[in-house]
């Protein structure tokens, strides 16, 4: 679900987006116009990026987009499972065909009525190619989505022919397939509906919203050169109230300006991550929230390149890695050395799922040698970041050390440039990346890696067994559609077009003014949660 540009979002410093660069930080009560006194208000910073867009087809999904919108559905945390939030049921007998009931009573926060055309109206002005949304690409699996989107030429279309207004409650879905997964998908805020203001004025709207959830942007909005944004509590939201009366938002270049401000007891809550990470634990300690991202850090395998064609060397490279060793060493601790593709947090994530993800030198130098040695130099590849530098250095000293590869050299290129030498096979070693799951569930993570024709499928892999089972979960309902994925990520990792080395973590750090400080799925902090005094 996310294009080829942008494989995840950021951690520790990486360059990707969408995403997890999932930052909650928090700016200076006096940086910012005063709230009253007995006023409940605390301030949050976000980076930069997170005050781009607003528009829920441009926007970045992040807590900000959450606090301001309220999807379809949203995902329970606690079991993994999406439940409804705006929408009053979705149901289908097929997995394609979908209707879906509004909840009565949601307003925006001019007051206008939610109803059936405001998701309707929103969706299509998302899905239709020459308003150009960086989300456009999410409704690919709708119907008619190729009439707004053709290759050559303008649209012979406006709206989704997969899109039905029954009446101002209901909604007809039918997508290109079957995706029993849909109420994931649905959870994410390019779902989200839009007001009839909206659509008179695009840009201004995305400067200033009119959303549908718990907080209201006040003022201006983001006006030329603005760095900061306020929120203020919609007593009018259906759903559960926010606590905070006031949030001010300020943006940052990076999370660690936050959390010099956070040392400096000027910022109430901030992401941390990289190096500060083991600062904030001994700091703050158990005002130190673990945020596990939904996501990956992998080693993927080209196998287009002969060298990677034997399956005994891909074991032998993955089972000479010590991951317990660099996540305790380069990342303090602040990471889930990899058992299989996904940590428990992901909904159907957890399972050891791959069987050469152990650290097994003896084993691996064997492996190697039964499948004829290795002749030659060895590159290794990632994109241009810091973090990422230090640790594919250290996966070429455990494969030297390890294997016995006398050479071995580290490359990085700009992350757009690296995708697209990638898809054309140009890259001629193993591949460092990170990859974010761009709805909550095992199977988007899956989906992305391992499907042919997959923009973040970096590695060549096509098999019809895993094709044929990951389909069939998409048909399943979702409680079978859990195993179906989990078979098909077993299937892929057997055949091990890449090795998971760990799972991510950051912290979500706070000052002794605010507490219920609680990671959403993407990691940033959920605004409306957080408790002030």
């Amino acid at each position: 679900m996310r294009p080829p540009t942008t494989p995840g979002r950021r951690w520790a410093g990486a360059v990707v987006a969408s995403v997890l660069a999932v930052t909650a930080a928090a700016c200076s009560s006096g940086s910012g116009a005063a709230a009253p006194a007995a006023e409940k208000s605390y301030a949050v910073g976000v980076t930069s990026y997170f005050l781009s867009h607003f528009t829920p087809g441009k926007s970045i999904g992040s807590n900000l987009d959450y606090a301001l919108f309220t999807p379809l559905t949203s995902v329970d945390t606690a079991t993994g499972k999406a439940v409804n939030a705006m929408a009053e049921s979705i149901e289908s007998a097929d997995n394609t065909t979908w209707t879906i009931k509004l909840k009565p009573g949601w307003t925006f926060h001019n007051g206008e009525e939610v109803t059936a055309q405001s998701f309707a109206d929103s969706w299509n002005a998302t899905a239709y190619g020459p308003n150009a949304f960086t989300n456009n690409y999410m409704f690919a699996a709708f119907k008619g989505y190729a009439d707004l989107n053709p290759a050559d030429g303008k649209p012979s279309k406006k709206t989704l022919s997969g899109i039905e207004v029954a009446d101002r409650s209901t909604l007809k879905v039918t997508l290109t397939k079957p995706l029993s997964l849909l109420p994931y998908v649905l959870a994410q805020t390019t779902f989200a509906p839009m007001p009839k203001a909206a659509f008179s004025d695009l840009d201004g709207f995305d400067r200033k919203p009119i959303g549908n959830g718990p907080y209201r942007l006040e003022g201006d909005g983001l006006a030329a050169g603005a760095t900061k944004v306020v929120l203020r509590k919609f007593e009018g939201y259906k759903g559960q109230p926010g606590n905070a009366a006031r949030i001010e938002a300020k943006s940052y270049q990076d999370e660690a300006a936050a959390y010099r401000d956070l040392q400096a007891g000027n910022v109430d809550v901030t992401l941390v991550t990289g190096n500060n990470l083991t600062n904030a634990a001994t700091q703050f300690k158990d005002r130190l929230v673990r945020v596990p991202f939904p996501a990956v850090v992998y080693l993927g395998f080209p196998l287009w390149d002969k060298r990677f064609s034997d399956l005994r060397v891909r074991q032998a490279f993955s089972q000479a890695v010590d991951r317990d060793t660099i996540v305790k060493s380069l990342l303090r601790g602040f990471g889930q050395p990899a058992k299989g593709l996904a940590g428990p947090n992901i909904p159907g994530g957890g399972d050891a799922d791959c069987a050469a993800c152990s650290f097994d030198p003896a084993r691996a130098k064997a492996l190697l040698a039964e499948a004829g040695g290795w002749k030659g130099p060895l590159t290794l590849w990632t994109y241009q970041d810091p973090l990422n530098t230090v640790l594919l250095e250290a996966v070429g000293n455990q494969l030297r050390a390890n294997l016995g590869i006398e050479t071995v050299t580290t490359q990085a290129q700009p992350v757009d440039q690296l995708y697209p030498n990638l898809t054309a096979k140009k890259i001629d070693g193993p591949v460092l990346l990170y990859m974010g799951a761009g709805y909550p569930h095992l199977y988007a993570l899956a989906d992305q890696l391992f499907t042919k024709g997959s923009g973040t499928n970096v590695t060549g892999y096509d098999d019809p067994k895993f094709a044929a089972l990951r389909d069939r979960a998409a048909s399943a309902g979702q409680d079978e559609a859990f195993g179906l994925t989990r078979e098909a990520t077993r299937t892929a990792l057997d055949g091990l077009p890449l090795s998971p080395l760990f799972q991510p973590v950051g912290g979500l750090a706070h000052s002794t003014r605010v507490s219920g400080v609680r990671p959403e799925f993407l990691g940033g902090a959920v605004l409306a949660a957080v408790k002030v005094g």
